[in-house]
């Protein structure tokens, strides 16, 4: 009832389809399927999904967890029929709470549960201190860039650094001087990691929504962490071999 009320409202995302139908579908991308070094997106978010679906769900009897149809596009999925998806425990400290604990229970010690559940569906868990010492838009971020860097082996530091100056850069600039930005060329896997870190961000959202929120919604929104002309401009920079200095922009 509560995660209808709360899909109504457009205040969680996806949680009620998987509760009701045990379906998600995510039918659109953009990728460029001739970079074989970068997996589909369904691909690399698909662990964290997983625990996500175990989050959400209970085990039937014999204690099996129902399995979740995936409709999610990629490279080589005709997506003629649903892919049917394992839930997966995270690995939380203490076990992973309830969803009644998570969703109606109060209190900083749930407010605690909620947090390291979250993060242990990015397989985070241990970096919550760090974390939590971050402005909420900021740890989302490093969060998100944290479990691309486990799941993308081809990254490296130059895109690292990129995505790092592109969150330290976004918030000191205004609507105009982002629209303002003059770009004299466009790096097509720049887009593609773009794409990639965006559509991270609903994956963002749904373990959010389902550990209980333990971000505001909010600060979750792309528009609070990522502009896609200054990411290419950071990662041309980085790649260009710009001083930290430069990539920074003096700060």
């Amino acid at each position: 009832q509560l995660a209808k009320e709360q899909h109504i409202q457009s205040e969680n995302y996806a949680i009620f389809n998987i509760l009701s139908n045990g379906e998600i579908e995510c039918s659109n991308s953009l990728e460029d399927e001739r970079d074989t070094e970068i997996p589909g997106q369904a691909l690399i978010y698909r662990p964290a999904r997983q625990h996500i679906y175990f989050v959400l769900l209970e085990p039937g009897k014999g204690g099996a967890y129902p399995l979740v149809k995936e409709w999610f596009v990629y490279f080589g999925n005709p997506l003629q029929q649903p892919e049917l998806i394992q839930p997966i425990e995270p690995s939380v400290p203490g076990g992973t709470p309830n969803l009644k604990t998570l969703w109606f229970a109060k209190g900083p010690d749930v407010e605690k549960q909620r947090y390291s559940t979250f993060l242990a569906c990015f397989h985070l868990q241990e970096g919550m201190e760090e974390l939590q010492a971050l402005e909420a838009p900021v740890a989302a971020f490093c969060c998100l860039l944290a479990y691309l860097m486990m799941q993308v082996s081809s990254l490296s530091l130059e895109d690292l650094n990129a995505f790092v100056a592109l969150i330290l850069c976004l918030k000191g600039k205004s609507a105009a001087q982002l629209a303002g930005l003059q770009l004299a060329q466009v790096d097509s896997r720049a887009v593609h990691l773009g794409a990639v870190f965006v559509r991270g961000l609903t994956t963002l959202l749904m373990a959010n929504s389902a550990c209980g929120f333990p971000f505001r919604m909010g600060d979750l929104m792309p528009w609070e962490v990522f502009d896609g002309k200054l990411f290419q401009e950071k990662y041309q920079q980085a790649h260009r071999g710009c001083s930290l200095e430069e990539l920074l922009e003096g700060n």
